[in-house]
């Protein structure tokens, strides 16, 4: 497989910098050397893992910017908040997730759909995920930084209407593994409000069928 700039894969994954301060997590996790200016593309999931398990991403809203705060000390590898856009923001999810999950709820429910499984996502993200969707559908949500037998995300997608994998979010290659095969959706977008719109569009089509 071939390699392209560092910076190059760091903007395919989502990241607009500071990039010397990337890239020296991407060394740290023993993925490159400071003295290579290009990386292999073998090595996109694993810096992707790297990166999500070691940064936060929130915008500039003023409580987001407090309440990031208490969950970086409640989880001491994350060691640093970068700043994005609302939409991608793992405290509020931007602007439009309380919508977004009141239309997912009603699709859901349109189709007869009452459990929702996630697998990865922050504790920011989860947190946020829980507390907008209440009581309007059950949710088991897959910390994707622990490990996680088979036998068990056979359980959880048993369980569920919808097992979602959430890609490019806190989510380790060998527990998404064990999902795969197990006719979950994979969601790609880090944001919230993404991953809530993907659920919503699975409904509508699940109730068209």
């Amino acid at each position: 497989m071939s390699d392209i700039p560092k910076r190059d894969l760091l903007r395919q994954l989502g990241y607009a910098g500071p990039y010397d301060e990337l890239e020296l997590a991407l060394e740290e996790a023993g993925l490159t050397h400071g003295r290579k200016q290009r990386i292999s593309l073998a090595k996109r999931e694993a810096a992707r893992e790297a990166l999500a398990a070691r940064f936060a991403l929130v915008c500039a809203r003023g409580d987001c910017l407090a309440r990031v705060q208490d969950f970086l000390a409640e989880d001491p590898p994350r060691r640093r908040a970068l700043p994005v856009s609302q939409k991608l923001c793992e405290v509020c999810g931007g602007s439009g997730v309380r919508g977004a999950v009141s239309a997912m709820a009603d699709a859901c429910a349109r189709t007869g759909w009452r459990r929702l499984c996630v697998v990865g996502g922050s504790p920011m993200s989860r947190k946020r995920l829980k507390e907008e969707v209440g009581d309007r559908l059950e949710l088991r949500l897959i910390d994707g930084m622990k490990a996680r037998t088979q036998q068990l995300a056979q359980q959880d997608a048993g369980w569920a209407d919808l097992t979602v994998i959430w890609g490019g979010t806190m989510l380790q290659h060998k527990v998404s593994g064990m999902y795969k095969g197990l006719g979950c959706l994979a969601v790609n977008g880090r944001g919230l409000e993404e991953l809530v719109e993907a659920v919503s569009q699975a409904a509508r089509k699940a109730e068209r069928t």
